[in-house]
């Protein structure tokens, strides 16, 4: 027994056979066999033990566990079907290769000397490598690509721009106003604060789908008139046309098919972050850039609707106009207000978004030269889009005092499309006696749908106050066009003064009215006559909501009653501005550049936009816009806004407010882009000072532009109005881009803000562009989006967010003096954080230099003499020269800096 082996699995019985495969002993316990049929690969077994008879062509071999598990049988040599399944195993190897990103060095581009590797700097560069390489020619110059590491993000996901987005979510933390999320919404299982952002990414995707549905209509309408090679060309003075759709996507639209393109793009975006929302969960801040995202997304849709408005439908734009005419064009001759319109004609209204009805609509009245016979007018956006596109149109009301106009009884028909604003339409025409025809594919309303009934019936019933659908914009435009040729005569019922007797019959004093009014008005009091103010008082403070008609239980309308007590303000509602004049020139930006952002004396550019639905008066925007503009501002507006900044008029020469003022682009400028989705020229303001004042490209490259702007270029945006879902994405897209927001007169109704903590020093920080050292800076801007409640804080904290971490002497010295001299006008005290934006005596006016000096020295402990500070009280308290102060505090002037860690200068660059 000595002599035997002994198996080599278990090591105690002796060894009878060997495994065929390893060689190892085996002994009758540990040994397996393995039977196969040597007639076809299907036949083999692997991993099963038989015993028996053999057959013919089978084969029984002894192997080890180990070999049974691991081995193929087949004697793949004799066989043609074994050698078979090895060719397409090898190729299920390679079933990823034509999926794989290129190897380094693969796909490269000169720029200059120097061989750039496009995988590099690209997240995904298949299928854009001649984009990315042209964008490269165009922009890049060999220095520049050296000096720090480039990134081009083609068609940009929301995950590219992550990094920007959670630096500025950092500092500028999300503040959410819900106490609670939604109860049944789709973040019920996820934690509170993760609910809190996914219900805040609804209302972003709600937003985004507004705007990217409105594109792809007109875009669409657009490609069947004028098919995919019409030419996008906004004019001679337009350089740089598409900046929000080239940031974004890395290219400038030539034609529609291109346009196509990008909104295709900005749709199947959309339908990512949707189906993020789906999922019920996920990081916060991962949520919140998604919403950003959005915000981003939405510009680059209105944009695209804009180009189509301008380059199809010959909506107003200057972008042809020399430079020397555009200081006062368009004339301040559009009507806006009630009483503008001569009620013993015939009246058609405008209501909605969709300007595919106005297009049509108008265009059929002028084709029966039936138009200079109509007075033909526009409820809120729908009037700003009509007189782009109609120079005799009027602007009514602004979209969320439309009731109002409906109501008044001025119109005989109202043509409606789809709008952001919930409105009862239909329900309100109908208490003043008019028609209203519904139109559009979108259009959702509780009326019969006459889609398919011949134009003659339509009108027929139009004539019997009946409200209709009528999907095709065409049709409705000839059922409109047929209505006013045999004109039945008035429709619309002006309210009846006895109205107000009535209601004070009725009413019981309990006050529902009181308790839903946003401005608290005490309507039972004013109705009944009772002492305070009166009806025709309460006229100029009332939203015209109907809240307080909607939970009156004795049905009295409240709005008839305020409209006939104040008849004579009607008929005083008379008002002039500036219709829309769309993008921007070439010039104005590059004055605006050196003005504002390299130099000047200007404390910034600041843009009002809102939907006129507010408590408080309906002058707020006017007064407001009068304030920056008086401070030296550049005053932007589109919109509801743009008609609401109108609401003055000069009453020594009669003048319109705007026209105290030059329709530019320039310091005490008042420019009227346009409607609701003109304020993208607005948001082009961003991207061009970075192209003008820092040579930065502006395609596909988001987040260095948006760090040039947020630390250097001085722009706030108001805006005024409803916290709609609208409002909350046009807000997170300029604040991503560096353009921070106030948000009022009800702001804290918005569900998030984007708020600083100026006290948390570590959240204020940069690094310094050459040597790579973080610095701590000023905390400027403050805040991305802040909410405030009252006009005086809104314009205080306007020119406080035109604070830029960058500035230089001048343009700080101004904001500086605009910024003390507000806050003591309206709050009656210097604000207790200037001496943190100060960094020298030379950045005080010197008008007033002697006395703030005297401050610092008296209040803060600064030592001075005269006009000079020897020492000063730095951040922790410590009294340090003012050298010591600016080496340890903010960037010095002139000085490169970023918040992006791949923009600090190569050390390569810098020897």
């Amino acid at each position: 027994m000595s002599d035997a082996v002994l198996c080599g699995m278990c090591n105690h019985n002796e060894a009878a056979e060997k495994c065929v495969v390893c060689g190892i002993d085996l002994c009758e316990m540990c040994r397996q066999v393995v039977q196969t049929e040597d007639i076809s690969a299907s036949h083999r077994v692997k991993g099963i033990s038989t015993e028996g008879a053999l057959g013919p062509a089978q084969k029984r071999r002894t192997v080890c566990a180990k070999c049974m598990a691991e081995t193929d049988f087949i004697d793949k040599d004799d066989h043609e079907p074994a050698a078979a399944e090895t060719k397409t195993h090898e190729l299920r190897k390679d079933r990823l290769k034509g999926f794989k990103q290129p190897k380094e060095g693969e796909v490269t581009e000169k720029v200059g000397d120097l061989a750039v590797d496009l995988g590099k700097i690209t997240p995904d560069i298949r299928g854009n490598e001649e984009l990315v390489r042209q964008i490269l020619r165009d922009d890049y110059i060999e220095t520049r690509v050296k000096q720090y590491e480039t990134k081009i993000r083609p068609f940009t996901r929301a995950e590219d721009l992550a990094e920007w987005d959670r630096i500025l979510l950092k500092r500028y933390r999300p503040l959410y106003t819900q106490s609670d999320p939604k109860n049944g919404s789709s973040a019920v299982q996820a934690s509170r604060e993760t609910a809190l952002a996914l219900g805040n990414l609804e209302e972003h995707v709600s937003a985004a789908t507004k705007a990217v549905a409105s594109a792809r209509e007109v875009l669409t309408e657009a490609l069947k008139v004028f098919g995919s090679e019409k030419a996008i060309e906004l004019g001679q003075s337009i350089v740089y046309p598409t900046c929000n759709i080239a940031a974004l996507t890395g290219f400038e639209p030539k034609n529609l098919a291109q346009l196509d393109q990008a909104l295709s793009y900005a749709e199947a975006q959309l339908i990512e972050q949707a189906s993020v929302v789906s999922q019920g969960g996920g990081d916060p801040l991962d949520l919140e850039s998604r919403a950003l995202h959005l915000g981003s997304l939405q510009f680059l849709a209105t944009e695209v609707e804009e180009l189509v408005k301008i380059c199809c439908f010959e909506s107003l734009s200057t972008g042809d106009l020399p430079v020397k005419e555009m200081a006062f064009y368009p004339e301040a001759r559009t009507p806006v207000g009630l009483g503008t319109v001569d009620q013993s004609r015939p009246v058609l209204a405008f209501f909605g978004d969709d300007c595919l009805p106005i297009l049509y609509t108008v265009g059929r009245l002028e084709e029966e030269d039936l138009a200079p016979g109509i007075e033909i007018t526009g409820l809120g956006n729908a009037g700003h889009e009509l007189v782009r596109l109609y120079p005799a149109g009027k602007v009514l009301t602004s979209t969320g005092k439309a009731i109002k106009g409906i109501r008044s009884g001025i119109p005989d028909l109202i043509v409606a499309s789809r709008s952001c604003y919930p409105l009862d339409v239909i329900g309100q025409a109908k208490k003043a006696g008019i028609p209203v025809l519904a139109t559009g594919s979108a259009v959702s309303v509780s009326a019969p749908d006459l889609s398919e009934e011949p134009v003659e019936k339509i009108v027929g019933r139009l004539k019997e106050a009946e409200s209709l659908v009528v999907r095709s914009v065409e049709k409705a435009a000839d059922a409109v066009a047929a209505f006013f040729k045999d004109f039945p005569g008035k429709m619309g019922k002006v309210p009846d003064p006895a109205v107000i007797e009535q209601g004070a019959k009725k009413c019981t004093g309990c006050d529902a009215c009181f308790h839903v009014c946003p401005n608290s008005l005490l309507i039972s009091t004013a109705l009944k006559n009772a002492g305070g103010a009166s009806l025709a008082d309460l006229y100029d403070r009332c939203l015209f909501c109907g809240e307080c008609e909607a939970v009156c239980a004795e049905e009295i309308p409240v709005m008839d009653c305020l409209l006939a007590a104040a008849t004579d303000k009607v008929a005083a509602d008379k008002f002039r501005m500036r219709p829309g004049r769309g993008p921007l020139s070439h010039l104005e930006f590059r004055d605006l550049t050196f003005g504002l952002v390299l130099g000047g004396n200007g404390p910034g550019m600041v843009s009002l936009l809102g939907c006129g639905h507010y408590p408080g008066g309906d002058d707020e925007l006017a007064d407001m816009a009068k304030e920056l503009l008086d401070r030296n501002c550049v005053v932007m507006t589109a919109g509801c806004a743009a008609g609401d900044v109108a609401r003055k008029l000069d009453e020594e020469t009669g003048k319109a407010f705007p026209e105290n003022y030059p329709s530019m682009a320039t310091l005490k400028g008042l420019v009227n882009c346009g409607g609701c989705s003109a304020d993208t020229h607005i948001m082009a303001s961003m991207y061009k000072f970075a192209q003008l004042g820092g040579g930065i490209s502006g395609k596909a490259n988001f987040d260095q532009v948006a760090d040039y702007s947020l630390n250097r270029a001085p722009f706030a945006v108001i805006i005024w109005g409803p916290a709609s879902d609208k409002m909350m994405a046009k807000a997170s897209g300029f604040a991503r881009i560096g353009a921070p927001v106030v948000i009022g007169p009800s702001g804290f109704k918005f569900k998030r803000m984007l708020v600083g903590n100026k006290y948390t020093r570590d959240d204020w920080t940069m690094y310094d562009g050459i040597d790579g050292s973080v610095r701590e800076v000023d905390p400027s801007p403050p805040h991305l989006i802040f909410p405030v409640e009252t006009k005086e804080e809104a314009v205080t904290m306007a020119l406080k967010l035109c604070f830029t971490t960058c500035a230089l002497r001048e343009p700080r010295l101004s904001t500086i003096d605009n910024y003390t001299e507000i806050h003591q006008k309206y709050f009656h005290s210097l604000p207790d954080d200037w001496t943190y934006y100060l960094r020298s005596p030379l950045e005080l006016h010197v008008m007033k230099r002697m006395r703030l000096l005297k401050i610092l020295r008296d209040e803060h402990g600064w030592e001075v003499e005269r006009t000079t500070a020897n020492r000063v009280r730095n951040r922790n308290g410590e009294l340090v020269t003012m050298d010591q102060y600016i080496d340890n505090y903010g960037i010095k002037q002139g000085r490169y800096a970023t918040m992006l860690k791949r923009l600090i200068m190569r050390e390569a660059v810098k020897e």
